[in-house]
């Protein structure tokens, strides 16, 4: 069987804060990036909001954007300012070449009636995807880490995918751990709704902590994650990744590590040990 090679994605975000952190410019990261074998950046919708100049950024050094997110409320705040939100955001994702969208559709407070709040998140995802459809571009959920999100778990994401039209998943391998989920059980029930991966692992190794020790998250027992290299860490990367080769997985693979101590070390690492696993098969 022949295997699809996924384009390698770094989040956009870790390159500005590793740029703060090397004192160099986010242009040189940007270089640094595309040499250590990344083709694209997953970005934050607010990054975009100079257009013109960001994509001649972004083309100078050769990277292309594969995926946006966004910040919502889609479940408290008026459909109106949401829907006014969504089409900013689908029309920024398509001015840059963008082929995913990641709707982070908001929290549910232990006050709110759950089913109701719920059920106005999946109706403006409904909308979100169908306006979708013009530029060609895919919506998609991830397991957000926070019990406050009804999409952290397995089968709160499987709710959103069986009753939104359209609506796909962004898999992230690192964000079931928060939940004590094992990621390689939701990847079985999940699997064919994924169209994008984030690849994100996790250590116990306190030495990880940064200097204000912001960047550890504790899982719902207690037990504090912090960020590490993909493929570095307890969450089972490597044979993720191969799954997703094996069941001919088509998108892409974007590294996160937020709150790494040293972003460009973290970056060329994880493209090392994700470049190699992707060869071995």
């Amino acid at each position: 069987m022949k295997i699809t090679t996924p384009k390698l994605n770094i989040f956009l975000e870790h390159i500005y804060e590793g740029a703060e952190q090397q004192s160099i410019t986010p242009e040189i990261m940007l270089t640094y990036a595309k040499e250590a074998g990344y083709d694209g950046l997953e970005c934050d919708l607010w990054r975009l909001s100079e257009k013109s100049e960001t994509k001649k950024l972004f083309d100078s050094t050769g990277l292309t954007v594969s995926s946006v997110y966004n910040m919502y409320d889609l479940g408290h705040e008026d459909i109106s300012l949401s829907k006014e939100k969504i089409h900013s955001h689908l029309e920024t994702a398509a001015y840059f070449g963008a082929k995913t969208v990641l709707a982070v559709a908001g929290f549910i407070a232990p006050e709110d009636n759950f089913d109701a709040i719920r059920g106005k998140m999946a109706e403006t995802l409904c909308y979100m995807c169908e306006a979708a459809k013009q530029y060609g571009i895919t919506v998609t959920l991830e397991d957000f880490d926070d019990n406050a999100a009804p999409y952290s778990t397995s089968d709160g994401l499987l709710w959103f995918m069986e009753n939104v039209k359209g609506l796909s998943f962004t898999f992230d391998t690192g964000n079931f751990a928060y939940s004590l989920e094992n990621a390689e059980d939701a990847y079985i029930k999940l699997r064919k709704y994924i169209s994008h991966v984030h690849l994100k692992d996790r250590s116990r190794d306190r030495s990880r902590a940064n200097t204000e020790n912001t960047n550890g998250k504790p899982d719902l027992s207690g037990r504090v994650m912090y960020p590490c290299e993909a493929g570095n860490g307890y969450i089972g990367i490597e044979g993720l990744v191969k799954k997703l080769l094996n069941d001919d997985y088509k998108g892409s693979l974007s590294i996160e590590h937020f709150g790494a101590n040293d972003q460009l070390m973290y970056m060329k690492k994880s493209a090392e040990n994700v470049l190699r696993m992707i060869k071995e098969m």
